[in-house]
């Protein structure tokens, strides 16, 4: 079998489940495969079956005209058409087009540091965080940057309950950067 792609913004894509050993054929390019995609994609058409090289080439957002993850949910991307973007658009189109989502209690948000989407590490619960919050983009997103209290972060975030964290790391400077979503 053919080593799956790495996703540069995802590198840790199979080991956090977003892809099952299961065995079809993919619905983008009629192969038969070994790994299936789990996680969000958002299309009129429902693929049933993608795989991870389908994913990684955007073969998949192509053909069904679709996204893995929100264009507008990438730090960056302004809501108003009018407004700059401020993120590397390249790199913010391969993270919505070529690049797995994570499961997320809403719809996941990515983060972005240095002009450039972060690549997504996985999930952190509140002993995790202590470990950056020496990091000041960090310890801002803790502290009120993205909507949650400190304090409750602090307390009660977790890898998968009803308020979860996301952990990013920056492509650029490797600063870390977080999200939250709640039940």
């Amino acid at each position: 079998m053919t080593t799956p792609p790495v996703f540069r913004f995802s590198p840790n894509a199979y080991e956090l489940g977003l892809f099952e050993e299961r065995s079809g054929r993919c619905d983008a390019c009629d192969s038969d495969r070994e790994l299936r995609y789990t996680a969000s994609f958002y299309a009129v058409d429902k693929p049933d079956y993608l795989c991870p090289w389908c994913v990684a080439d955007g073969t998949a957002a192509r053909r069904f005209k679709g996204s893995f993850n929100d264009w507008l949910g990438i730090d960056g991307v302004p809501v108003d058409p009018d407004e700059a973007v401020t993120v590397d658009r390249e790199c913010a189109s391969e993270v919505a087009n070529r690049t797995p989502g994570y499961p997320s209690w809403q719809q996941e948000r990515w983060r972005s540091h240095c002009g450039f989407p972060c690549a997504f590490l996985g999930y952190v619960d509140s002993t995790d965080i202590t470990e950056y919050l020496v990091e000041p983009d960090f310890a801002a997103d803790v502290d009120g940057g993205i909507g949650f209290p400190g304090e409750v972060l602090r307390d009660y975030l977790s890898r998968d309950g009803d308020l979860t964290g996301y952990l990013f790391r920056c492509v650029v400077c490797g600063a870390h950067r977080l999200h939250a979503d709640a039940s």
